[in-house]
């Protein structure tokens, strides 16, 4: 009984011991490679810009849903998974000269927000203006397939009216998985020509789509320029936070292996090769989705307006 016990207290310890190195390997902070494969031209980029013929887009919008917030180590590998950290979402309309109008992202309903934080306060009158804002769009483009920002789209009451304004590439059209958990419609998808781009594809004077695969399968950035010359890079959720990129701060482990299934070095070598960017390219405002204090410093300054224009 007594050896028993000895080899019960031995297994205990070695599993204790395991599982504190397991949970510390999946929180831990982990270092962005110096190097990144990642190509983000901007030259290139620029150029493609000015192939569309037409005027530029003259100011950003931006419609808030929802406050939000996440465990800050779920943002911050190595923080507190006690700490809230403040989240926001919502969606982005591109204003032309001539008032018509494009729209980045489409936020998510009352019922999705629910799932993920069920005492979040939801802005119905802002959920309301961005289902009105597809309905008049020009186009329509989504940073990634993930609820919170296909949500709107796959709720909209009439998603044939989508069809030719709707422009998925093919990455997001074949996300099975993230499509179904949105209850994205099958007609609408059916019905859907995929944008075929290899790395970069111009939509609009002043507006063009960047692969970006890692975070999802079918991650794009969205880059835009305004007729004032002020230039704009469209994230999505390549980083939860600015700080990420500038303090070049991964998520941890836990959260993109386990929940997001992610391409970790994808998304690190994005990471890298944006924070560098903004060591050469400073003016070029990289606009984080989720952004609750670069989003309030951004609408404070009116370099993107607080309401959408309908």
């Amino acid at each position: 009984m007594r050896r028993f016990l000895r080899v019960a207290a031995i297994a205990v310890l070695v599993f204790a011991i395991g599982g504190f190195v397991a949970f510390r390997y999946l929180m831990a902070r982990e270092s962005i490679p110096e190097e990144s494969s990642y190509a983000l031209d901007l030259g290139e980029i620029r150029r493609l810009a000015a192939v569309p013929s037409g005027e530029k887009p003259v100011r950003i919008n931006f419609e808030k849903v929802a406050d939000a917030s996440l465990p800050k180590g779920a943002v911050f590998a190595g923080e507190s998974l006690a700490e809230p950290h403040p989240i926001v979402h919502g969606a982005f309309q591109v204003v032309f000269g001539d008032g018509s109008y494009g729209v980045i992202d489409s936020a998510f309903d009352e019922a999705m927000l629910k799932e993920m934080a069920s005492d979040a306060p939801f802005d119905a009158a802002g959920f309301a203006a961005v289902q009105k804002a597809l309905g008049g769009a020009r186009w329509i483009v989504l940073t990634h397939e993930h609820g919170d920002h296909i949500g709107g789209v796959a709720v909209y009451p009439e998603p044939d009216a989508l069809v030719g304004r709707l422009l998925l590439s093919r990455e997001q059209i074949a996300s099975d998985d993230w499509l179904d958990h949105a209850q994205f419609p099958e007609s609408l998808r059916a019905k859907l020509q995929p944008v075929e781009y290899d790395a970069y594809h111009a939509i609009a004077p002043g507006v063009v789509l960047v692969k970006a695969a890692g975070h999802s399968p079918g991650t794009q950035i969205i880059y835009v320029t305004l007729a004032d010359g002020r230039e704009f890079l469209f994230l999505g959720d390549v980083a939860w936070n600015s700080r990420m990129i500038t303090e070049l701060w991964y998520r941890p482990r836990l959260v993109t292996q386990l929940f997001l299934g992610e391409d970790r070095s994808a998304v690190m070598g994005q990471i890298r090769r944006l924070h560098s960017l903004r060591a050469s390219e400073p003016a070029v405002e990289q606009v984080v989705s989720h952004d609750a204090e670069q989003n309030r410093r951004l609408t404070d300054s009116g370099a993107l307006g607080a309401r959408f224009e309908l």
